[in-house]
């Protein structure tokens, strides 16, 4: 069968014009992430080709997904933040470079909301949030429950920063603080089982607060360069010296040049120092008679005296005697050593 190249050059151009274009594929996918959310696999659907996408039966998009959550575009004048979010520190790098991807291809993931009279709190999205308004939008994308307690809230918050970022130790401490004064957790038993964490980890993460406001601050300037352990360890090196120490010891795990390991043998040196033997001071007195040296006294802080003395007079030598031994209750006659028993050729 022979084709003339004119009329391949036709059916190309009417091929061409007939299918989808990119466009409307794109739409088709955003369709389809609103028709089947996150927790739902959608079909696969195919376009015929030569088909366009207005001549197919698209199903109307579904109100709700399993959960009982369903899609609305809100404006973001109506959006409260969560009030127990597991997140209270957030990056803004990390805000400018999420608000360059949603300007790009726009915002890919819903957040997760309650409405709450004509109000929608955020359980869940606040990074996406933040960098919506950092680019001017108007309106969020969000999943919708009729409403959240005060727990649910904070589990989603929770579960989804634990997915997408890591949930730093400080991040845990400030929201679990708020949830026990508010009473929204009765003990920190509770909050262990909410969180799937032991409650040694949740005792040590609360004890976090325990330093000084300026230590803290540091913390906060990058909570993801300290580790629980060393935290921990702060605390107590904290109780142990005083906020400026703890502070430039801050200061040098937030730049990589401390951790655990500095931070203990630096308490350590501190309660346990290496005790140095006390070197004593004495005092020496002369004791001179017509001009001449004939002895010396000399005392320590100890307690120790000693005396030492050269009289060739008899007679003052036995007074002196005698007055030392009536002042130190000595015995009339001396102690002097057994003779040594020679020992037989």
């Amino acid at each position: 069968m022979n084709i003339k190249k004119g009329d391949m050059a036709a059916r190309a151009a009417l091929a061409a014009k007939s299918a989808p274009t990119i466009g409307d594929r794109l739409r088709h996918a955003q369709d389809l992430v609103h028709t089947h959310p996150a927790d739902e696999t959608p079909r696969a659907s195919f376009i015929p080709v030569g088909q366009s996408l207005q001549a197919l039966a698209i199903p109307e998009v579904q109100p709700t997904n399993s959960s009982g959550a369903r899609f609305e575009k809100v404006a973001i004048e109506l959006i409260d933040v969560n009030p127990f979010n597991a997140r209270h520190i957030y990056r803004p790098e990390r805000v400018s470079e999420l608000a360059a991807s949603i300007s790009a291809h726009g915002q890919e993931i819903p957040g997760l909301a309650a409405k709450q009279g004509g109000r929608y709190v955020l359980a869940a999205g606040h990074y996406r949030l933040r960098a919506l308004k950092l680019i001017g939008a108007k309106t969020m994308d969000l999943m919708v429950y009729d409403s959240l307690n005060d727990r649910e809230l904070y589990s989603h918050s929770y579960r989804e920063n634990a997915e997408r970022e890591t949930q730093t130790a400080l991040d845990n401490a400030l929201s679990w603080r708020t949830l026990l004064d508010q009473g929204v957790f009765a003990s920190e038993t509770e909050i262990a089982e909410a969180t799937g964490q032991s409650q040694p980890n949740v005792n040590k993460t609360l004890a976090i607060l325990r330093l000084s406001a300026p230590v803290l601050e540091v913390l906060k300037e990058d909570p993801k360069a300290f580790a629980m352990s060393a935290l921990y360890e702060l605390v107590l090196y904290e109780q142990a010296v005083d906020t400026p120490s703890a502070l430039a010891m801050a200061k040098l795990v937030k730049d990589g040049e401390a951790g655990r390991k500095e931070i203990q043998e630096a308490r350590a040196k501190v309660q346990s120092p290496r005790e140095r033997k006390r070197k004593e001071i004495s005092r020496q007195y002369k004791i001179q008679r017509n001009g001449q040296q004939i002895g010396h006294l000399k005392e320590w802080d100890s307690g120790k005296v000693s005396f030492e003395i050269v009289l060739a007079d008899t007679a003052d030598r036995e007074a002196l005697v005698a007055e030392l031994r009536s002042r130190f209750d000595l015995a009339e006659t001396p102690n002097t050593p057994a003779p040594t028993a020679e020992m037989p050729g």
